[in-house]
Protein backbone atom coordinates (compact mmCIF):
# COMPACT_ATOMS: atom_id res chain seq x y z
CA UNK A 1 0.00 0.00 0.00
CA UNK A 2 2.84 2.39 0.82
CA UNK A 3 4.36 1.79 -2.64
CA UNK A 4 1.17 3.02 -4.33
CA UNK A 5 0.65 5.96 -1.97
CA UNK A 6 4.18 7.39 -2.35
CA UNK A 7 3.84 8.49 -6.01
CA UNK A 8 0.47 10.10 -5.27
CA UNK A 9 1.98 11.91 -2.28
CA UNK A 10 4.90 13.22 -4.36
CA UNK A 11 2.59 14.42 -7.13
CA UNK A 12 0.30 16.08 -4.60
CA UNK A 13 3.20 17.90 -2.93
CA UNK A 14 4.58 19.03 -6.29
CA UNK A 15 1.22 20.56 -7.15
CA UNK A 16 0.98 22.42 -3.84
CA UNK A 17 4.61 23.55 -3.41
CA UNK A 18 6.26 25.20 -6.40
CA UNK A 19 9.55 23.60 -7.33
CA UNK A 20 12.61 25.69 -8.21
CA UNK A 21 11.64 26.06 -11.87
CA UNK A 22 8.15 27.27 -11.01
CA UNK A 23 9.42 29.69 -8.36
CA UNK A 24 11.84 31.21 -10.85
CA UNK A 25 8.98 31.78 -13.28
CA UNK A 26 7.06 33.66 -10.59
CA UNK A 27 9.90 36.17 -10.11
CA UNK A 28 9.50 39.73 -11.38
CA UNK A 29 9.87 39.78 -15.16
CA UNK A 30 12.73 41.84 -16.58
CA UNK A 31 10.30 44.17 -18.34
CA UNK A 32 8.88 45.19 -14.94
CA UNK A 33 12.27 46.18 -13.49
CA UNK A 34 12.83 49.95 -13.77
CA UNK A 35 15.30 51.11 -16.40
CA UNK A 36 18.86 51.88 -15.37
CA UNK A 37 19.51 55.60 -15.64
CA UNK A 38 22.95 56.75 -16.77
CA UNK A 39 24.54 60.13 -16.07
CA UNK A 40 27.63 61.10 -18.05
CA UNK A 41 30.10 63.30 -16.19
CA UNK A 42 32.43 65.30 -18.43
CA UNK A 43 36.01 65.05 -17.19
CA UNK A 44 38.06 68.25 -17.37
CA UNK A 45 40.87 67.92 -19.89
CA UNK A 46 39.82 64.48 -21.12
CA UNK A 47 41.02 63.79 -24.69
CA UNK A 48 38.05 61.45 -25.26
CA UNK A 49 34.49 62.62 -24.63
CA UNK A 50 31.52 60.33 -23.92
CA UNK A 51 28.65 61.28 -26.23
CA UNK A 52 26.04 58.78 -25.07
CA UNK A 53 25.93 55.88 -22.63
CA UNK A 54 23.04 53.43 -22.28
CA UNK A 55 22.52 50.56 -19.84
CA UNK A 56 19.91 47.84 -20.26
CA UNK A 57 19.15 44.53 -18.60
CA UNK A 58 19.24 41.50 -20.87
CA UNK A 59 16.91 38.50 -20.53
CA UNK A 60 19.05 37.05 -17.74
CA UNK A 61 19.06 40.26 -15.69
CA UNK A 62 22.66 41.09 -16.57
CA UNK A 63 23.54 44.68 -17.41
CA UNK A 64 24.65 45.50 -20.96
CA UNK A 65 26.31 48.90 -21.34
CA UNK A 66 26.89 50.65 -24.66
CA UNK A 67 28.77 53.90 -25.21
CA UNK A 68 29.59 56.21 -28.07
CA UNK A 69 32.54 58.55 -27.69
CA UNK A 70 34.86 60.73 -29.74
CA UNK A 71 38.54 61.60 -29.75
CA UNK A 72 39.09 65.37 -29.54
CA UNK A 73 42.90 65.10 -29.81
CA UNK A 74 45.09 65.04 -32.88
CA UNK A 75 46.68 61.78 -31.68
CA UNK A 76 45.39 58.26 -32.31
CA UNK A 77 43.92 56.46 -29.28
CA UNK A 78 44.62 52.78 -28.52
CA UNK A 79 42.55 52.34 -25.34
CA UNK A 80 39.90 54.13 -23.29
CA UNK A 81 38.89 53.35 -19.70
CA UNK A 82 35.46 54.42 -18.43
CA UNK A 83 34.56 54.25 -14.74
CA UNK A 84 30.96 53.41 -13.88
CA UNK A 85 29.85 54.33 -10.36
CA UNK A 86 26.86 52.16 -9.39
CA UNK A 87 23.90 53.38 -7.33
CA UNK A 88 21.03 51.51 -5.67
CA UNK A 89 17.35 52.53 -6.05
CA UNK A 90 17.72 54.97 -3.12
CA UNK A 91 20.67 56.85 -4.62
CA UNK A 92 23.26 55.22 -2.38
CA UNK A 93 26.60 54.46 -4.00
CA UNK A 94 27.23 50.71 -3.87
CA UNK A 95 30.47 50.43 -5.83
CA UNK A 96 31.98 50.83 -9.26
CA UNK A 97 33.39 48.93 -12.22
CA UNK A 98 35.64 49.88 -15.14
CA UNK A 99 34.92 49.32 -18.81
CA UNK A 100 37.91 49.26 -21.16
CA UNK A 101 37.82 49.54 -24.94
CA UNK A 102 40.94 48.70 -26.94
CA UNK A 103 39.37 49.57 -30.28
CA UNK A 104 41.71 51.93 -32.20
CA UNK A 105 40.33 55.45 -32.53
CA UNK A 106 41.78 57.86 -35.10
CA UNK A 107 42.26 61.54 -34.29
CA UNK A 108 39.01 63.54 -34.23
CA UNK A 109 36.89 60.43 -34.95
CA UNK A 110 33.93 58.77 -33.21
CA UNK A 111 33.58 55.16 -32.04
CA UNK A 112 31.15 52.95 -30.13
CA UNK A 113 31.67 49.99 -27.83
CA UNK A 114 29.69 47.58 -25.66
CA UNK A 115 30.29 45.78 -22.41
CA UNK A 116 27.88 42.83 -22.24
CA UNK A 117 26.75 40.51 -19.48
CA UNK A 118 28.19 42.52 -16.62
CA UNK A 119 26.27 42.37 -13.38
CA UNK A 120 28.56 43.30 -10.53
CA UNK A 121 25.71 44.64 -8.42
CA UNK A 122 22.30 42.94 -8.71
CA UNK A 123 20.37 45.98 -7.47
CA UNK A 124 21.88 48.49 -9.91
CA UNK A 125 19.42 51.32 -10.53
CA UNK A 126 21.69 54.05 -11.86
CA UNK A 127 25.18 54.50 -13.27
CA UNK A 128 27.45 57.52 -13.44
CA UNK A 129 30.01 57.30 -16.26
CA UNK A 130 33.25 59.22 -16.83
CA UNK A 131 36.42 58.72 -18.85
CA UNK A 132 39.30 58.05 -16.43
CA UNK A 133 42.21 57.07 -18.69
CA UNK A 134 43.26 57.18 -22.34
CA UNK A 135 46.23 55.47 -24.01
CA UNK A 136 47.64 56.96 -27.20
CA UNK A 137 49.35 55.22 -30.12
CA UNK A 138 52.57 57.17 -29.40
CA UNK A 139 52.86 55.44 -26.00
CA UNK A 140 51.68 58.37 -23.87
CA UNK A 141 48.76 58.32 -21.44
CA UNK A 142 46.20 60.72 -20.05
CA UNK A 143 44.68 59.98 -16.65
CA UNK A 144 41.90 61.77 -14.78
CA UNK A 145 42.58 63.35 -11.46
CA UNK A 146 41.21 61.54 -8.42
CA UNK A 147 40.10 64.92 -7.11
CA UNK A 148 36.51 65.65 -8.21
CA UNK A 149 36.05 68.67 -10.49
CA UNK A 150 33.69 70.29 -7.96
CA UNK A 151 36.47 70.30 -5.34
CA UNK A 152 38.93 71.79 -7.82
CA UNK A 153 36.43 74.49 -8.85
CA UNK A 154 35.66 75.39 -5.23
CA UNK A 155 39.36 75.69 -4.37
CA UNK A 156 39.98 77.77 -7.50
CA UNK A 157 37.21 80.21 -6.54
CA UNK A 158 38.49 80.40 -2.95
CA UNK A 159 42.04 81.21 -4.05
CA UNK A 160 40.86 83.68 -6.68
CA UNK A 161 38.84 85.48 -4.00
CA UNK A 162 41.88 85.69 -1.72
CA UNK A 163 43.95 87.14 -4.56
CA UNK A 164 41.30 89.69 -5.58
CA UNK A 165 40.58 90.80 -2.00
CA UNK A 166 44.07 90.75 -0.49
CA UNK A 167 46.65 90.59 -3.28
CA UNK A 168 49.50 88.32 -4.27
CA UNK A 169 51.13 88.07 -0.84
CA UNK A 170 47.90 86.79 0.73
CA UNK A 171 47.50 84.26 -2.09
CA UNK A 172 51.07 82.99 -1.62
CA UNK A 173 50.46 82.71 2.13
CA UNK A 174 47.23 80.74 1.51
CA UNK A 175 49.07 78.39 -0.86
CA UNK A 176 51.81 77.85 1.73
CA UNK A 177 49.37 76.44 4.30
Amino acid sequence: MFERALPALVLGLAAVWPIAGGAAEQATPIDHVPAITVTVLPEAGAPVVLDEVKAERDGDGNVDVSASYHNIERKAVTAVRVRFDVFDPFGGEIGYFNGVSQDPLAPLKTAATEWNGDQPYPISAALRARVTAVAFADGTFWQASDVPNAVIDAEHHRLLGIYKDNGLQALLKALGQ
